[in-house]
């Protein structure tokens, strides 16, 4: 089920204010890391956290790459999918692709049939 722009900007308000507290940031150290002007910096992530306004993609991207978080992360609309995007993303562009390898194998033996919750 694809995600409703509500819903998608819903989303990425929640994972953008825990990821911020989790790196010990305020919004206005955030906003200017990631290259907004001093005076509006804070105003500008707290209507992003708030889900007033959207990220473009950049800045979101820009955002990511401040808290050290996939771009991903802050998009996936489960927590049990955000976990497993922050785990992959600790691990080198080869160690990844293994993993995924190593899902996909660990599918493929169970019938490509799981559980969804």
């Amino acid at each position: 089920m694809a995600q409703t722009e509500v819903d998608a900007r819903s989303i990425f308000a929640q994972r953008l204010k825990a990821a911020r507290e989790d790196a010990g940031l305020t919004q206005k150290e955030l906003g200017m890391s990631v290259g907004l002007p001093q005076e509006t910096a804070a105003v500008r992530i707290n209507r992003y956290e708030k889900g007033v306004h959207d990220a473009d993609l950049a800045t979101a991207r820009r955002i990511a790459q401040s808290l050290g978080v996939p771009l991903a992360f802050l998009y996936a609309d489960t927590d049990v999918l955000a976990e497993a995007i922050l785990t992959l993303g600790l691990l080198s562009k080869s160690e990844q692709r293994k993993a995924v390898a190593d899902l996909k194998a660990r599918l493929a033996q169970e019938g490509g049939a799981s559980e969804k919750d």
